[in-house]
């Protein structure tokens, strides 16, 4: 059995906890599931506000929050689609449409779907940040990053094993 070291310790939602080691100054970064939370500030916020990306297309399923982000935050940053991601080929169609440096993919378990994806769709991704929800998705998305090139770093939910819960991160290693 493998044995996960992790880097950090995950203890709030609030994405300068959660998210906050992402590198993302200057980059477009593709938020899957970025849904507001009426507690923080919505990560595409935080990307493009505290963190300084240059543009933030941010997915998420839920009808409140996308309307919440059509009318309070209209910025020409930030493109909001409401999309349930939920299979592979959406993942495909915003990572080929959008071609981001960075992901940050928060889709409650549909990050499996990521192991139907062909390795020629991570062309161009920097870094790749992914929560993921039980031993089965984290053997997924360990196995899609090892196989593309990116160096692993894992962060822990402070109350959860990390081998059922937490956050992968996979950063490319350059040539």
């Amino acid at each position: 059995m493998k044995i996960r070291e992790p880097k950090g310790i995950i203890t709030s939602e609030s994405p300068d906890i959660h998210w906050g080691f992402l590198n993302i100054r200057d980059k477009v970064v593709l938020d899957l599931g970025c849904g507001i939370n009426s507690e923080f500030t919505p990560t595409p916020v935080y990307f493009l506000q505290e963190r300084k990306a240059s543009k933030v297309i941010g997915v998420d399923g839920n009808p409140q929050s996308y309307e919440w982000f059509k009318q309070n935050y209209n910025v020409q940053h930030f493109i909001p689609h409401m999309d349930m991601v939920d299979r592979h080929e959406k993942f495909i169609m915003y990572m080929d449409y959008y071609k981001p440096q960075v992901m940050k993919i928060d889709v409650e378990g549909s990050e499996i779907m990521m192991n139907a994806i062909e390795y020629k769709h991570f062309d161009g991704i920097d870094e790749i940040a992914c929560e993921y929800h039980n031993l089965s998705c984290l053997l997924s998305i360990e196995h899609i990053l090892e196989n593309n090139g990116y160096e692993i770093n894992y962060y822990k939910f402070d109350h959860i094993d990390i081998d059922y819960q937490g956050v992968i991160h996979g950063k490319k290693i350059k040539e």
